[in-house]
Order: structure tokens, then C-alpha cells, then sequence
């Protein structure tokens, strides 16, 4: 009964219902949509650095004066048990010149750099070259470049990765260990670790201070797993703002409903009062209003959810260049989060118009012209 009088009601101001709707949809499309697009964006940054979980980087310990990590350091990092790999590296800024064409690149020296990185053309047997610096020198394998003043023939390109927070293969140079030491007098500057679980990074962590940085902190190290969650962690606060700020058109929908329903509360005062003369109660009246709130909450926020996904993925396709991560539980959690604001929205700003109505006294609301 009551959605039939809310349907029959809402039928006589198709208009102003229609706006209202209208106004709901933006307001839930825009939610949801930029919902889906937040987790699409945290997505493709974190497909990044989705190896890096389990990495640890261990840098000389700078505020208790060391510069540099030792080879009896490296040999005892070796011993620890619960390490996979790991990877003493060497670095030095220099000149690198092709042709007619210098620039500085940060110079590596490491044995591993297969287990870090992808080879785009060539073999890691030697001279490896960034993806960027490849570019700008127009360099192929074969290539000789000069380093310093050591020529190298370039063995290899590595696949452009974007950046990483332990090396920007992008802009580097690899070199053997040897090959490095031929160029510079260097000691190791980092040594990457990776462990064979996450739940061995605390246990690693327990060895070094106890094997290395009993007496003193020769070493600090940094786990790629907090930077990981502190990056998830920021992409989730600045959807919810960006959705937050979205949802300003959603309030601006739920004063439309408002002002239909305060509208309607005044052009059928007399309805009403005769409603409650035959013996309506204050609940029905109540409820009708409520009905006709969330008939129109309903229908607005179930459109602007499905065309949030219509949103979500131009978004994606015009910002991101793929809607890889539009069709995901994560978007159908977000989707569902625009309806039921939308919902809500509806009925909180049907309350007030409601609850007037149902207060008519009804020899008052008979006698209103």
C-alpha cells in the first residue's frame, strides 16, 4: 500500500522527481567513479613495486660515521640463514659520453643484476644500459660509450621499469664488479636483500643487529614493506578525500529531495489532513513520505552506479591508458558504496519533510486553502 501512494504521488511531479533522481545520479556516478579510479591508479603504482615486498636495502650507517660497507660485513650478511639473495652494490656518478652527446648517469657495479631487473636486448654479460640513457644516446647493443675515460661496448638494454626505490634501473649503468673496479676506487654502497618470506625480514633484522651492530650501528636498514603499505596507506586517504569532495554533489541532490518533498508537503496539506481525518496515523503518513525518499534514492543511486563504471573506466582509459582495474571487486565495493550514500542521502533528507507532514493537524490541514 504505502509504495503505491509514494509511486502514485511521486507520478503527479514527474518533473521535479526526475530532477531529483538526476541529481542523485551525478552525485552516486561521481563517488563511485572516482572510488574506482583512485583504486586503479593505487593499482598500477603498486604493480611496480609488487617484487619488492621482501626486499630490504642496507646502507652504512652515516650517523655514527660510516660511509661505506666492508667486504666482513658483506661476508657475514652472507651467513645470515634466512636471506634468498644478496647483492652487494657498488655506485659512482660520472660522465658518460657517446659521439657528440655527454651526460652524467649514476654508474653501478653488481654481480646479480639479472635477479633485479629485465633485460630488454642483449645479455647482462658486461655493459648494461638503462632504457633513458639508451634514448638519449640513440644506443644499440654493440655500442661503444665512454665512461670516465674507460670505453665500454654496451652487451645490454634493460627494460624501462619506472622508478624503484632501491635502483632507477631507467637511468643507470650496470657493470660487473670487475669492470666497475677497473673504472673506480669504490667501496659498496648498499646491499640489497631479499628474504625467502616476509616472515623472515624480522628474524634477518635480529641477525644483523646481533652479528653486525652488536658493539656499534655499522649498518641501517630499510624494509621495502613499510614503504609499500606507507604508499597504499596515502592512495586510500586521497580517494577518500577526492570521493569526499564528490560527495558535495550528492548533498547537492539530497536538497533537491528536500525541497521536493517540503513542496509536496505543502500542496497536499488538505490530502493530508483528510488522510488523518479517516483514521491515518502519524506513522502512515510518515512512512509514505519515507517510501516516496526511497523510491527516488533507489532508482537514482542504482543508475549512477552502474554508469560509475561507464565513468570509471573513460577515466582510466583517458588518465591510466587501461581499464585493467575497473572490473574488480575493489570497483564493485566502491559501486556499492556510491548506492548506499545515494540511499542514505535520499532518506536523511526526506526526514525533516516527513515528519512535518505527519504533525499536520488534520482540522488545520482541512481547512488549508
Amino acid at each position: 500500500m504505502f509504495f503505491e501512494l509514494a509511486r502514485r504521488n511521486l507520478a503527479r511531479t514527474k518533473v521535479r522527481s526526475t530532477l531529483a533522481v538526476i541529481g542523485i545520479v551525478i552525485g552516486v556516478m561521481a563517488i563511485s567513479s572516482i572510488g574506482i579510479f583512485g583504486e586503479s591508479l593505487k593499482a598500477v603504482v603498486m604493480e611496480n613495486f609488487k617484487n619488492l615486498a621482501n626486499e630490504l636495502i642496507i646502507v652504512p650507517s652515516y650517523t655514527h660515521g660510516y660511509t661505506s660497507i666492508d667486504e666482513k660485513t658483506i661476508s657475514k650478511l652472507k651467513k645470515i640463514p634466512y636471506a634468498e639473495s644478496i647483492i652487494p652494490v657498488k655506485s659512482k656518478s660520472a660522465l658518460v659520453s657517446f659521439k657528440n652527446k655527454k651526460t652524467y648517469a649514476t654508474i653501478y657495479g653488481m654481480d646479480e643484476a639479472e635477479e633485479l631487473f629485465e633485460i630488454e636486448k642483449g645479455t647482462f654479460k658486461g655493459c648494461v644500459v638503462g632504457s633513458k640513457i639508451a634514448e638519449f644516446f640513440d644506443l644499440r647493443v654493440g655500442s661503444k660509450i665512454r665512461i670516465d675515460d674507460k670505453e665500454m661496448r654496451v652487451s645490454g638494454i634493460l627494460k624501462s621499469e619506472g622508478a624503484r626505490f632501491d635502483i632507477s634501473p631507467d637511468y643507470a649503468i650496470i657493470l660487473p664488479i670487475k669492470e666497475f673496479d677497473k673504472v673506480f676506487d669504490e667501496e659498496y654502497s648498499m646491499v640489497i636483500v631479499r628474504v625467502k618470506d616476509l616472515n623472515q625480514i624480522e628474524p634477518f633484522k635480529k641477525s644483523v643487529e646481533r652479528m653486525i651492530n652488536y658493539r656499534e650501528e655499522k649498518v641501517s636498514i630499510f624494509e621495502m614493506k613499510m614503504i609499500i603499505e606507507r604508499i597504499e596507506e596515502m592512495f586510500g586517504q586521497m580517494t577518500m578525500f577526492l570521493m569526499a569532495i564528490a560527495g558535495v554533489s550528492l548533498l547537492v541532490a539530497g536538497v533537491s529531495i528536500l525541497n521536493i518533498m517540503l513542496m509536496s508537503t505543502i500542496e497536499r496539506t488538505r490530502e493530508i489532513g483528510i488522510m488523518r481525518a479517516i483514521g491515518a496515523y502519524r506513522e502512515t503518513i510518515l512512512k509514505i513520505f519515507l517510501m516516496e525518499a526511497l523510491i527516488l534514492g533507489i532508482i537514482g543511486s542504482v543508475l549512477g552506479g552502474a554508469l560509475s563504471l561507464v565513468g570509471g573506466y573513460a577515466i582510466d582509459m583517458m588518465i591510466l591508458n587501461t581499464a585493467e582495474y575497473v572490473f574488480t571487486p575493489s570497483s564493485a565495493l566502491y559501486v556499492f558504496l556510491g548506492i548506499s550514500f545515494g540511499i542514505v542521502t535520499a532518506l536523511v533528507s526526506a526526514l525533516y519533510p516527513a515528519w512535518k507532514a505527519s504533525r499536520l493537524e488534520p482540522i488545520e490541514a482541512l481547512r488549508y486553502e
